[in-house]
């Protein structure tokens, strides 16, 4: 008698516990959908290429072409298996680079330093990527160039010695760091030669400026006007090259601008009548004129983990403020740098510390006439190896496929159903007849037996 009264006790339990099965089934099912349309990190990974080997490649190489760069690093049994793709085979520079069936990487044609700073070529087949760097080595083909041709100024006899008179600029588009890129400016030639005045430029170093200064005295007697030729000259270790500009030094006499009366003496008599003269009045509005720093073009730039430098390029409201100065600010130590500071362009360096992602590099530009503005450019950095359009600023966060969504909304609605029918089996009388006696329940008993009666 006392198994019988156990049997809906134990109905009871197993209800529970195929509840409990059902709904980590379900969860388990949800999961799995999940994980199945959702790409993974880790597949993202294995697509990314593996830097096998690294080649060199002299820029504006005179040929003759096709010449042999090297050869890769790859089984010669296996290379016909990789599908050859990347920058010099069908990305631009275009057909400068082809690879052969023995692995032996061959250039085609020129490249320029300025434009690229490393090619990339990949290999890939089912489950393998990789890839070799080409990497172009700089020559000295660029002489420094000044921002004027010509500086005419206006000075005064009465300037003193050691003034700075004017400041020149130049710039080297060869490598920075090296000596191609490095120059030394000096006064070349002075016309007309005197002996009360002469001049010199001083030049910090590593400084792209020089100013000229006066050493003597200035006569506007003896002369009116002085030109003097400034000579920019690079460091180059096999050859250098050099570049001029004129600099026109026009004098202003200390009387020249004296008034001269004819009379030394003039007697007004007085009118008597007042009404002769006549009251004018005339008001006059000024109005200030609002100074605005130089600003970007564009605030956004978007550019491949392989690539090493971007094009900056800036403007200014006022006409006559270039040529323009760029100043990296913040903590970009060992991340980002410049080529050039100065011009109405810059070309900024990536380093090799920078990762994949979203950046932001603070500039401080200013003009030739004393305004500047802080702007901040926002870079994305995108591995092109795994996005083929790196233009599009990419979310970080996971994004669901419709085969995902559809797993959740069907799971959802499993799982719903499940609970409805546990639901309803809860909620079911239950059949009448004889309370079980259950040990551990005699709190109950009087009531049990008062309700059976």
């Amino acid at each position: 008698m006392q198994d019988k009264t156990k049997i809906p006790n134990l109905s009871e339990q197993s209800l529970s516990l195929f509840k409990m099965k059902t709904i980590v089934i379900v969860f388990l099912v949800v999961s799995v959908c999940i994980q199945c349309a959702t790409p993974s990190k880790l597949h993202i990974r294995k697509k990314r290429a593996w830097i096998v080997d690294s080649l060199s490649m002299e820029e504006e190489h005179t040929g003759p072409f096709p010449y042999k760069l090297g050869d890769l690093n790859i089984e010669k049994k296996v290379i016909e298996e990789y599908s050859i793709h990347g920058q010099g085979i069908d990305k631009d520079p275009k057909g400068i680079l082809s690879v052969n069936r023995n692995g032996s990487v061959y250039a085609h044609g020129k490249v320029d330093f300025e434009e690229y700073r490393k090619l990339r070529i990949t290999l890939s087949k089912k489950h393998t990527i990789v890839a070799v760097d080409i990497d172009i080595m700089d020559v000295n083909d660029h002489a420094p160039v000044f921002n004027r041709d010509v500086y005419e100024i206006t000075v005064d006899e009465s300037t003193p010695q050691g003034k700075p008179l004017v400041t020149v600029l130049a710039t080297d588009n060869d490598q920075p760091g090296t000596a191609n890129a490095q120059f030394t400016l000096r006064i070349a030639s002075v016309s007309p030669s005197t002996s009360t005045a002469q001049f010199f430029i001083q030049q910090r170093k590593g400084e792209r400026t020089g100013t000229i200064s006066l050493k003597g005295f200035l006569d506007y007697e003896q002369t009116q006007k002085y030109t003097i030729l400034v000579e920019a000259k690079d460091h180059g270790e096999k050859m250098q090259l050099s570049s001029t500009s004129t600099v026109i030094l026009n004098l202003i006499g200390k009387h020249k601008h004296q008034a001269q009366l004819a009379e030394r003496t003039f007697v007004q008599k007085d009118a008597g009548d007042s009404s002769v003269f006549k009251k004018i009045m005339k008001q006059v509005g000024v109005m200030e004129r609002k100074e605005t720093g130089p600003m970007l073009d564009a605030n956004k730039l978007a550019m491949c983990l392989s690539e090493e430098t971007a094009d900056i390029t800036a403007f200014s409201p006022d006409l006559y403020s270039p040529p323009l100065h760029f100043e990296l600010i913040g903590d970009v130590q060992g991340k980002w740098r410049l080529q050039s500071n100065y011009g109405a362009s810059v070309r900024l360096i990536k380093e090799s510390a920078v990762r994949a992602g979203d950046h932001e590099v603070t500039l401080k530009i200013s003009d030739s006439q004393g305004q500047h503005s802080v702007q901040t450019l926002s870079l994305h950095v995108c591995d092109c190896d795994v996005s083929a359009d790196c233009t599009v600023l990419r979310n970080p966060a996971t994004k669901l496929n419709v085969t995902a969504i559809a797993a959740i909304i069907i799971s959802i609605l499993v799982l719903q159903g499940v609970l409805l029918m546990a639901c309803r089996i809860r909620i079911k009388k239950p059949t009448k007849g004889p309370v079980p006696f259950v040990e551990g329940q005699d709190q109950f008993l009087c009531s049990d037996v008062k309700e059976m009666r």
